[in-house]
């Protein structure tokens, strides 16, 4: 709920970097609270590696949670 927060107090659309983040965001998406663009993770020589995510826009169902759960 931070990250919806922190999201609605920003202009879409939004790039979220940080992994943890990008995992957030993936939550958000298929709880239908936003809509983002979230692409594939990269494989890499060390492993793997996360582009950003896009958040276009917050869902009405993502506006009616941020009223019910208000950021402390």
């Amino acid at each position: 709920m931070n990250l919806l927060h922190r999201l609605a107090a920003e202009q879409l659309p939004v790039a979220v970097t940080a992994g943890a983040e990008v995992d957030a965001v993936r939550v958000l998406s298929m709880a239908g609270h936003i809509r983002a663009t979230i692409p594939k993770p990269l494989r890499t020589l060390d492993g793997y590696t996360q582009p950003p995510a896009m958040v276009n826009e917050i869902t009405s169902l993502g506006r009616t949670m941020l009223k019910r759960f208000p950021c402390r």
